[in-house]
């Protein structure tokens, strides 16, 4: 009987673990996707400050990055997003 009790034991700290690091893994996840926006936010307020007026009157030929700083932000997104999803699966167990 205690060493069924220990079994259990021994089963259930390895679900908290395997729980917990699933949870580290999407609040990391997390705190990248948003440094990522943040950082593209940044840069199409840095364009829009060079002229306000035209970003107002809805004139955004003025600003000329504005399709990279949004392929770069999608890029890494993306490569971010493969990644968060390469350690999710390789953090579960295998079975032999």
């Amino acid at each position: 009987m205690q060493e069924s009790n220990e079994d259990l034991q021994e089963r259930l700290r390895a679900h908290l673990d395997l729980a917990a690091g699933l949870c580290r893994l999407g609040f990391s996840y997390g705190e990248q996707v948003a440094t990522l926006t943040t950082e593209a936010v940044q840069k199409w307020v840095r364009q829009a400050d060079h002229d306000a007026e035209a970003l107002l009157q809805g004139d955004f030929s003025v600003f000329p990055e504005k399709g990279r700083i949004a392929v770069d932000h999608w890029t890494a997104l993306l490569s971010c997003t493969l990644e968060f999803q390469k350690a999710f699966l390789a953090a579960f167990p295998t079975r032999d």
